[in-house]
């Protein structure tokens, strides 16, 4: 199953916690975890907590960063779950530097340190007979920025950094069809944010991206409807539609780029086509033959996950045609352009001619809206299945809270219906039949 940051550190804690469970666990493991979690701390204090660039916040997260490195030189370097787990939750937290702010940082800077502190004193009970100074150190230092954080929290959607699924390289033949695309999900992610730095996402890997969202939420959204309280008409229902309009939005572009296939597309296809595998079609998921699987909530949970995942992924597509308008990467018939007011005498020429031009600024307005369309009511989508049985608790509680929070915002329900039903116009307005996608070969993306 999918993994996250938050799920690592919480499995540090609960280990370091109940030593009593795991009697294998010794002196050398729990510093040798010390000193991962230093290296993490030092590393996210030298990014910046705060506007100011030597804020006591920082200093304080470092002077914690280095007491648990000079712990960790206190004995000889052995490994061990608690080193193995806190140097994969280090490594992750290196990785995370790029997309994240000050807020988050923060965010994740109190699960470290609630870490090292669980840590530092299963040290203290490992060896009674001394007295290290060195961990009474670190766990004043923890406790301070765990006090911090709770006197100014940086906030439910810093938090939600914390929930990203860790992206894999290969997916367990053992999985089921849901598990991979969670897996897929995850790893899509992390693909766009390495093409974003590597110059931007192509035309034909933006289209796969949406084409794969459309697919995968139709699934998502029949389990979502097909659940207890799921089929009441919600505006998420109309999640895939708003997929299948932002995708179309893109038909009137071009860039230029007949790029090979992608990791971005391949992982893209590789969602909705494990999803496929696992639950069939769309049209056949009801609440009967969700009853009838022995695998329910591990379904559902995975579910969670990928539903999770497409806001993200709405975020990274409309940030990309925030770059496109700003940069003039498309082109398109001046014709099919939004009408624009005091247009500009060489554009009406090139409306009259017929001729292609370069795109940018409000000409790529529609595709931005629909893409916020769909993101909107994908995290409709995503709170409703974190909220639905049998699965408990949402396997991502930070990111779940903060859809929630974004969901049951003061006017956010009125808006939905509102977005939903523009969708619906917006379909109609494309003069094309309402109707299910076709469904790709294994491997393909409608469109691309």
């Amino acid at each position: 199953m999918a993994t996250s940051l938050q799920r690592l550190l919480d499995d540090v804690t609960a280990r370091a916690a109940d030593a009593s469970g795991t009697p294998s666990l010794t002196i050398e493991d729990t510093v040798g975890a010390l000193g991962h979690a230093g290296r993490a701390l030092r590393r996210l204090a030298g990014d910046g907590l705060d506007a100011q660039a030597a804020s006591r916040r920082g200093l304080l997260v470092a002077h914690l960063g280095a007491s648990c490195q000079a712990v960790a030189t206190l004995w000889p370097a052995t490994g061990g779950p608690l080193t193995d787990l806190m140097g994969a939750a280090a490594d992750l937290a290196g990785r995370e530097r790029p997309p994240v702010g000050r807020a988050e940082r923060r965010a994740v800077c109190a699960e470290f340190a609630a870490a090292a502190d669980q840590c530092a004193h299963l040290a203290q009970r490992l060896v009674p007979q001394a007295t290290v100074y060195e961990f009474d150190e670190v766990r004043r230092l923890a406790a301070a920025v765990e006090r911090d954080t709770l006197a100014n929290p940086p906030g439910r959607a810093a938090g939600a950094v914390l929930d990203r699924l860790i992206p894999v390289t290969r997916v367990p033949v053992s999985f089921t069809g849901a598990q991979v695309a969670a897996e897929a999900a995850a790893t899509l992610v992390a693909a766009i944010d390495r093409a974003d730095g590597q110059g931007g996402l192509a035309l034909r890997e933006f289209r796969a991206v949406t084409a794969a969202a459309e697919l995968s939420v139709r699934n998502i959204a029949a389990v979502a409807a097909a659940l207890p309280g799921g089929d009441n008409g919600q505006p998420w229902r109309s999640a895939a539609i708003a997929w299948q309009v932002a995708g179309r939005a893109t038909y009137l572009f071009e860039d230029g780029h007949g790029a090979p296939r992608t990791e971005v597309t391949n992982w893209a296809n590789l969602v909705p086509d494990a999803l496929h595998r696992d639950l069939g079609p769309a049209a056949g998921i009801d609440a009967s033959s969700l009853r009838a699987r022995g695998d329910l909530q591990e379904l559902v949970t995975a579910c969670q996950q990928v539903a999770n995942q497409i806001p993200v992924v709405a975020d990274q597509l409309a940030a990309t045609t925030l770059r496109w308008a700003k940069e003039g990467r498309l082109s398109a018939s001046a014709r099919d352009l939004p009408q624009m007011e005091d247009m500009p005498e060489q554009r009406v020429r090139d409306v009259i001619a017929g001729h292609r031009v370069i795109a940018s600024g409000q000409d790529l307005d529609p595709l931005t809206r629909s893409i916020s369309r769909a993101g909107s009511l994908s995290t409709a989508l995503a709170d409703a299945l974190n909220h639905a049985g049998p699965a408990g608790p949402p396997m991502q509680p930070k990111l779940a809270a903060a859809y929630a929070a974004r969901i049951r915002a003061p006017g956010a329900p009125e808006d939905l219906v509102r977005q939903a039903r523009d969708v619906e116009h917006a379909l109609a307005a494309s003069r094309m039949p309402f109707q299910s996608r076709p469904r790709p070969q294994e491997g393909t993306a409608p469109g691309i």
